[in-house]
């Protein structure tokens, strides 16, 4: 048995100073470390990614006010004690687990049945309505814990359970076979290089939208058949002109409403167009019916995988098939992050060092 570590009283963390467009973020050494409750486990986390949600959270971009000044939802470490009624056997001291990003789900209503991401009694969403990952210490439920397979990387494992997950199941919702040829709008950023490898792997012709020398080298070194600069090229007449007719999927990653309002002009008949990438609250896609209509194309939307998912996207990254292009950085670097973020100017996925 792997005795407990010794757990101090207060942790550091990143907490956000001020929400808004001018939002401000600092790294505090007395942040409270969590006591964990029935059903719950302590993880020690030793990472976690840095997610576009994360910055738009900050910024209340969705007008959903944050319940908490904790970022964060791509956290990866090792449980260091367990909450009353835990089974130690299951969830032994010292297991490597990741955190997804719903902290609970009743798994007893209709939802749960089929995918308890869209619980009706869902608990919440870590980092914005509960303390997230940009911190040492959290409280996991033992019943939402995703197990991180034998020699895997816990540096990569973090990206792979909130942008992998969420691209991973965006792909399966889009209903292609291998084969076809699938668009990746916001190629070049953390979920689009993911979005890239994981179609790549389920056998697809990936063509990423992104702009940029950098971005291109990226995408193109990750899988992609073709890049598309939306700043230099005609978009539409690209795609078609490549696909012979239009891509058979699009998966759309870039939260941006006319890049949605675009994909019906070079999406083929009966192809699949899937929504991934949240624009700011308030603001709409303008499609005509017609468009849908004439070529039997399908609208779905995806919010993450459920843990089903998590272990199919997981294990694609232990068999080597899909690893994150990823920026390991310092707590104190968060701000900086986040600003480079804003600005387009981060290639793939920034990680921060919690040890």
């Amino acid at each position: 048995m792997v005795p407990s570590p010794d757990i101090p009283k207060v942790q550091k963390a990143v907490v956000v100073d001020k929400f808004g467009d001018d939002f401000k973020v600092k790294v505090v050494d007395d942040y409270p470390v969590p006591e964990p409750g029935q059903g719950e486990v302590l993880v020690r986390l030793t990472s976690s990614g840095v997610c576009h949600s994360d910055l738009a959270v900050a910024k209340n971009y969705l007008g959903q006010n944050a319940t908490t000044k904790i970022l964060g939802h791509e956290g990866s470490g090792y449980i260091v004690k367990h909450g009353e009624g835990v089974d130690a056997e299951r969830h032994p001291i010292g297991e490597k687990v990741g955190v997804p990003l719903i902290s609970g789900a009743c798994h007893d209503c209709e939802n749960c049945e089929h995918d308890e991401v869209y619980c009706k009694n869902n608990k919440g969403f870590y980092g914005s309505y509960i303390d997230g990952t940009w911190q040492q210490y959290i409280i996991v439920r033992a019943n939402m814990i995703v197990r991180v397979p034998e020699g895997a990387d816990t540096t990569i494992v973090g990206p792979i359970l909130c942008g992998g997950v969420t691209v991973y199941k965006a792909l399966k919702r889009a209903g292609l076979t291998a084969g076809s040829w699938v668009v990746i709008t916001g190629a070049g950023g953390g979920l689009g290089s993911l979005a890239i490898q994981y179609a790549t792997a389920m056998g697809l012709r990936p063509i990423a939208i992104d702009t940029g020398a950098d971005k291109e080298k990226l995408v193109k070194k990750l899988g992609a058949e073709v890049f598309v600069d939306f700043a230099k090229d005609n978009i539409i007449e690209k795609i078609n002109e490549v696909t012979g007719g239009g891509a058979h999927g699009a998966i759309m990653i870039a939260p941006v409403v006319q890049v949605y309002s675009m994909s019906v002009a070079y999406v083929r008949n009966h192809g699949t167009i899937v929504c991934v990438g949240l624009p700011k609250a308030g603001q709409k896609m303008e499609f005509e019916p017609a468009a849908f209509i004439f070529k039997a194309l399908k609208l779905v939307g995806t919010l993450v995988g459920n843990r089903q998912d998590c272990r199919e996207a997981l294990d694609f990254m232990a068999r080597g098939k899909v690893t994150p292009a990823v920026e390991k950085h310092k707590m104190e670097d968060i701000q900086e992050i986040l600003n480079r973020m804003q600005a387009g100017d981060l290639p793939g996925r920034a990680v921060i060092d919690l040890e």
